[in-house]
């Protein structure tokens, strides 16, 4: 048997394994200088931000009204939970995802049209390394103070979706915002509805398609404590409203919501806006 002094150190085997096998960025397929762990290229994470105005309560775009303003909807009926933000937009309308590399002044345009092929390019084609980079970029880039939070909680799927998809993209990224920071905390929710997909379903449907849907875990103790729910995508808020009011019903203090990225394809709220001053409390926006 080997001297376990002769064997390759791992940082060695990784470096020789990066000289065969240059890392590549997930998204747009260019070659990266470096990698210690999975990521995005600065390119196309810079592209990969939410750049518009949005609605200071539900992180809605604001369509007209001006930035730092409650969008109409948040006016006529506020959301459960106090904030919600994403990274960047999900387009309805992608590129295409093709493995071609492209040109430096090519990959912005591309990674911003590309934010849906990410996202189900890793739902759907099981792309663990787009998924492990996406859950970097928004530990990264998140707004919210992660150490500020009790619990980190991902929103569930349905035990038959888990099977099936054999994964929880939520829980991903909760468990990478979380890691050293918080607690993750992956069984406070459970979901006891299989719901159809939300995809062609209008605002108040998306509502009612989940209104029941979620419960508290077993032994699941909230009480008092602050809580950020993590999802893939928001589109409507239905989904986070519908976790946020089973959480505050079973004793958090409060919720927050973030998500990898807000979904484009709903029409943005237009209307009369009013300032929000959100007043600074432990869980909150750094």
């Amino acid at each position: 048997m080997a001297d376990s002094s002769t064997r390759p150190s791992r940082a060695i085997l990784v470096i020789l394994l990066g000289l065969l096998y240059p890392p590549r960025c997930p998204l747009c397929r260019r070659d990266l200088a470096r990698a210690a762990e999975a990521r995005l290229c600065r390119c196309c994470a810079a592209a990969l931000s939410l750049e518009e105005e949005v609605c200071a309560r539900c992180g809605d775009r604001l369509g007209r009204s001006p930035g730092g303003a409650l969008c109409a909807r948040c006016i006529a009926d506020p959301p459960p939970f106090r904030l919600a933000r994403a990274c960047f937009v999900y387009s309805e309308n992608g590129a295409g995802n093709d493995l071609e590399p492209l040109q430096p002044e090519e990959r912005a345009g591309r990674a911003r049209r590309d934010g849906r092929d990410a996202i189900l390019g890793w739902k759907y084609r099981r792309d663990h390394a787009l998924g492990a980079a996406l859950a970097r970029h928004l530990a990264e880039t998140s707004p919210f103070r992660i150490a500020d939070y009790d619990l980190v909680v991902p929103v569930p799927l349905h035990p038959s979706r888990l099977r099936s998809r054999g994964f929880n993209q939520a829980a991903v990224l909760a468990r990478e915002l979380a890691r050293g920071r918080s607690r993750f905390a992956p069984g406070v929710l459970r979901r006891q509805v299989s719901t159809p997909t939300q995809t062609a379903l209008s605002r108040r449907a998306r509502a009612a398609n989940v209104t029941g849907a979620f419960v508290m875990g077993p032994g699941a103790d909230v009480t008092g404590r602050s809580v950020l729910l993590v999802d893939d995508v928001l589109t409507s808020g239905a989904t986070a409203a519908a976790c946020s009011r089973c959480l505050l019903d079973a004793g958090a203090r409060l919720v927050d919501v973030v998500a990898l990225a807000r979904a484009s394809r709903i029409e943005p709220c237009d209307g009369p806006g009013m300032p929000l001053v959100v007043p600074r409390a432990r869980g909150g926006l750094g």
